[in-house]
């Protein structure tokens, strides 16, 4: 079997357009569930001391992680198939110098990170204040790991201490901000000096240049061993920094240009050490898997904390949901959580005979500590601020709550959407309904107004009355716990496309594969004629 062949190990040459490269080639997986290395045995001299996707042992990184799936039943073509991308990703760096500049410069934060045979020091990047010049450091104590905070805000680093279960000190160094609109410039060796970093960092923004040499004219840095940097740029951060002669620090002391100068001249050739930034603050973590702004500095307001709510308000942190100064999350449920919920609620034991809002807030709040979420524990017609949203879920799931819902923003003409979301009979579907000021249908313009039916549906979609069950004098309707996923998914959908300018279409019906229900198609809405709750007098 393939997983009990041994680790082997090759030499050889590959063919390259420009002359042959000397590489090693080591299997250790025969399943390839990792590729196989491939390492520069010595560098040619067509090729460049800088390469992209070579690090500095040598290694090839010619498939990104998951882009080809090698196939353990046939080796020797997995292998060809390696070496051939190799080949195809040397001839390029040797032959296309804008190939190797543009690779280098897109991804120059792992370049930098990695162009040393030393480990970077990997250090935690929080939320850093636009206009800010210096950051603070803290040290995250967690258990018997330490972890390096730079953070313009002292509270974030308590409350990543505590969600993380860590406990905090403050330093008194500080962490010098730089920032740039230009792609960093590719050098053909990294630097490894202070002279090299300066003449680097001149060649690549003198506007960059100049805010480092800046920084060294403050005197505060000399109070300190070292003095480090992290730069904002177009394709990241990077971090740099480098000892301080302890002799000449305390000599220029009061004369922090005098030590700026002995940089420039003897002590220009202390060796620089990189950062490897890793950024947390919220900024981040919100807006990395997106493409458009996230929810930043919005408030969202979602009704009901049950099943569908309690999926519905992860997602929406997760989406950024009270970030920024003026976001908020609000959560609004007046019942208690029970044994009964548990089974299809994001919550669990832990929460149990608690109020559904006040545990939700607790639980999302150790998960995103950046996030402002409240929580209310009152019916949301006894809040006083409901409309003081930019937008307003209702998860409730229950026709009454909607309806009330619905014809309070028509009465009061309020101009914040309403996002219903429900399931429909045991999971088979679930639905959502958009309803703003556009013009567009109401909650209630899903019924038709007709004296002589209940509620008659204005689109028809279960087949087959739904099963019920009663649990003492109670009544309720079982799905699975997919359901309440399949809800919040559908809501989250129509969130993300509100962020992008359009949640349409407006009312959108999601069925379970193998539901037998009627085919109904995603649409924008007119008002139902005569509908008694936006009908016009």
């Amino acid at each position: 079997m393939a997983a009990q062949m041994p680790r082997r190990t090759f030499v050889g040459s590959l063919s390259c357009a420009k002359g042959p490269v000397l590489i090693k080639l080591t299997i250790e997986d025969w399943d390839f569930l990792e590729y196989p290395q491939i390492s520069l045995v010595e560098r040619p001299t067509f090729l460049p001391a800088l390469m992209p996707h070579v690090d500095v042992l040598g290694h090839l990184c010619y498939f990104a992680p998951g882009a080809v799936t090698l196939d353990r039943y046939d080796p020797a073509t997995s292998l060809v198939q390696c070496l051939n991308q190799a080949t195809a990703m040397l001839d390029r760096i040797a032959t296309d110098p804008d190939y190797r500049i543009d690779d280098i410069q897109s991804e120059f934060p792992a370049h930098w990170e990695y162009g040393q045979q030393s480990q970077p020091w990997t250090v935690l990047l929080g939320d850093i204040h636009p206009k800010a010049k210096t950051a603070g450091y803290f040290i995250l104590r967690q258990g018997e790991f330490n972890h390096a905070l730079v953070t313009s805000d002292p509270d974030e680093a308590h409350r990543l201490a505590s969600a993380l279960g860590a406990t905090v000190t403050t330093s008194r160094y500080r962490c010098w901000l730089l920032q740039t609109t230009v792609r960093p410039c590719v050098p053909a060796q990294m630097p490894q000096t202070v002279k090299e970093l300066f003449a680097w960092l001149k060649s690549w923004d003198s506007n960059l240049y100049t805010g480092l040499q800046i920084a060294l004219a403050e005197k505060f840095y000399l109070q300190q061993t070292y003095v480090a940097f992290a730069a904002k740029t177009p394709v990241g951060w990077i971090g740099f920094g480098f000892n301080l002669n302890q002799f000449v620090r305390l000599g220029y002391f009061k004369k922090p240009r005098l030590y700026r100068d002995h940089l420039h001249k003897s002590g220009g050739s202390q060796k620089i050490f990189r950062m490897a930034l890793r950024e947390v603050g919220s900024g981040f973590v919100h807006s990395r898997n997106l493409s458009y702004k996230d929810l930043y500095d919005k408030r969202v307001t979602v009704i009901g904390c049950g099943a569908i709510g309690s999926f519905v308000a992860a997602a929406l942190v997760r989406l950024g949901a009270g970030t920024g100064t003026l976001g908020q999350l609000k959560l609004i449920d007046p019942e208690d959580l029970g044994p009964e919920n548990l089974g299809r609620h994001v919550l669990g034991y832990p929460a149990l005979m608690q109020p559904k809002a006040e545990a939700l807030r607790n639980e999302l709040r150790r998960q995103f500590p950046h996030s402002t979420v409240e929580a209310h524990t009152c019916s949301a017609f006894d809040h006083t601020h409901l409309f003081a949203a930019e937008l307003i879920v209702d998860a409730t799931g229950e026709e009454a709550v909607s309806e009330y819902l619905n014809g309070l923003r028509l009465q009061r003409r309020m101009r914040t959407p309403i996002l219903h979301v429900w399931i429909r009979g045991n999971g088979e579907a679930v639905q959502a309904l958009w309803a703003d000021a556009q013009g567009g249908a109401c909650y209630r313009c899903l019924l038709v107004p007709d004296a002589r039916f209940h509620r008659k549906e204005r689109f028809a979609l279960l087949k087959t009355d739904p099963m019920r069950r009663t649990d003492g004098c109670r009544s309720y309707t079982p799905y699975a716990v997919s359901a309440p996923m399949h809800a919040a998914a559908l809501a989250t959908d129509m969130v993300c496309d509100w962020l992008q300018g359009d949640p349409s279409p407006r009312f959108r019906t999601r069925n379970q594969e193998n539901a037998d229900v009627f085919k109904l198609k995603n649409q924008n809405l007119n008002r139902m004629q005569g509908c008694p709750a936006c009908a016009q007098p």
